[in-house]
């Protein structure tokens, strides 16, 4: 799928001038994303858009072409794939709607789109898409000029307005991406083709879907199998009431699956499924960002003794094992804390203000035989009642998140403020850490992650 992600040239049919139309959309994101590759507009009747010369139609385009991006009247869409055919463009983008989804006549639309594709050997994202996007080539070819930083999370989303906003969503979070694609009605290329693709895709490391119904179970159970062998796949899938089916039905015009079928092959090949969107890209963050517990073993470290207890609970319940602290490390801890502290997993700091302190006994515990480790309440004091203690909070909030690279063991950082109002958590972020503002999700996080690297270590051995 080289042309379709890294294209050397594109054309737009159905760019224009009206600012609210798409294909005027796409093309002034192409072009104010930094996308540096040629751009060929297609309009009859314009000259120029956006300081690019306009051709009549595509066959008039003097270059070969990578990828087209069609945005015309769905009657016109067959008319001009053949011209792209004509000029071997190997990828189109169906931008239009009024297809499948609409009923017998746009079925019939559709299947003319496809019949043209395959005697061109075009293949076909969509229709009834909203495009494609690629931060390592700035292919911003959507409908969103937000687009997020560069990273390592791709996200494949059967739903375009869900896609493009998560888009938004994720640039505003920090968020980094490698690739996005809104496939449409997949009436060619299909989820599970770029869910492969994308499990061999070096800058991603985690694959998101965002599914609202399955169109070839067999071809999907495949993907997810060899996808899950080489990264993590994390899936939100909707329409899994009998009214979100029939929603899913008129959006797309594809066929509901039954739920339970699903989540079994979801849990058989350890595919992550996510509640909703803000869960997906929590879980798909920590994925990216943190490494695979090697096991079950936790250590917790809190700024008060309420959340340790929640984290406690939290953790028996998902068969996350808060080990007892030996001997070497109660020694090292009691040169940190004052005498009262408790001695115990999990490490209550007594609301000891001096970040060092936090900085040494989580070193401590990634240096031992602990899996993991939650941080929880550290910098709270200095965000809401010490301001003096937050240049040295932020200092610390660097130092942690360097043990992490260097112990190669996760730290599940617990903020309640958030990054909004925590210079600590602003600066955990930035320096590569997530944050999490309630115990459960990190819990929950954390659970997951060791599951999958459990799932991971068991298919090797069998290889």
């Amino acid at each position: 799928m080289k042309e379709l992600f890294f294209p050397q040239s594109i054309c737009i049919a159905g760019a224009s001038r009206d600012p609210a139309a798409l294909g005027h959309i796409i093309l002034k994101n192409l072009v104010g994303g930094g996308y540096a590759g040629r751009i060929f507009p297609v309009n009859p009747h314009v000259d120029s858009l956006l300081g690019l010369r306009c051709y009549r139609s595509v066959k008039e385009i003097p270059e070969k072409l990578d990828l087209a991006i069609i945005a015309v009247p769905a009657a016109i869409v067959s008319a001009v794939l053949t011209e792209c055919g004509e000029k071997k463009t190997p990828y189109a983008v169906i931008i239009t709607s009024g297809f499948r989804e609409t009923g017998e006549k746009g079925r019939a639309l559709e299947n003319e789109a496809l019949r043209v594709a395959r005697d061109y050997g075009i293949r076909i994202v969509g229709p009834n898409c909203m495009g494609v996007y690629n931060s390592y080539n700035n292919l911003s070819a959507t409908f969103t000029s937000l687009v997020p930083k560069q990273g390592g999370v791709s996200f494949i989303s059967q739903s375009g307005a869900v896609g493009t906003t998560m888009l938004a969503w994720a640039k505003k979070e920090g968020i980094g991406f490698s690739k996005f694609v809104s496939i449409g009605n997949e009436a060619d290329l299909s989820l599970p083709e770029l869910l492969k693709y994308l499990a061999t895709d070096e800058p991603t490391k985690v694959i998101t879907i965002y599914m609202e119904s399955v169109r070839d179970g067999r071809l999907l159970i495949d993907a997810f199998r060899s996808a899950s062998l080489n990264k993590p796949v994390i899936v939100m899938k909707v329409g899994t009431t009998p009214v979100g089916a029939s929603a899913a039905a008129s959006h797309t015009g594809a066929m509901a699956v039954e739920d339970a079928v699903l989540d079994g092959v979801l849990r058989q090949f350890c595919i992550i499924r996510a509640r909703d969107s803000a869960e997906l890209f929590e879980l798909a963050t920590s994925f990216a960002s943190l490494p695979l517990p090697r096991g079950r073993s936790v250590g917790v470290v809190s700024s008060g003794g309420g959340w340790a207890v929640e984290c406690a609970d939290l953790l028996e319940a998902k068969s996350l094992n808060l080990q007892p602290l030996p001997k070497d490390v109660l020694e090292l801890i009691d040169g940190i804390l004052p005498a009262y502290w408790s001695r115990k997993n999990p490490i209550d700091m007594v609301a000891v203000s001096d970040a060092e302190a936090y900085f040494l006994t989580v070193k401590t515990l990634l240096e031992r035989d602990y899996d993991m480790v939650f941080l929880i309440g550290y910098g709270v004091l200095g965000s809401i009642a010490l301001p003096t203690l937050i240049e040295r909070d932020v200092e610390f909030a660097v130092r942690i998140s360097e043990l992490v690279r260097r112990y190669k063991k996760p730290v599940y950082v617990v903020d309640v403020l958030g990054p909004s109002q925590s210079d600590s958590a602003r600066a955990f972020e930035r320096s590569g850490l997530p944050i999490f503002t309630t115990v459960k999700s990190a819990v929950d996080v954390a659970a997951e992650m060791a599951r999958y690297g459990e799932y991971r270590g068991r298919e090797k051995s069998r290889s």
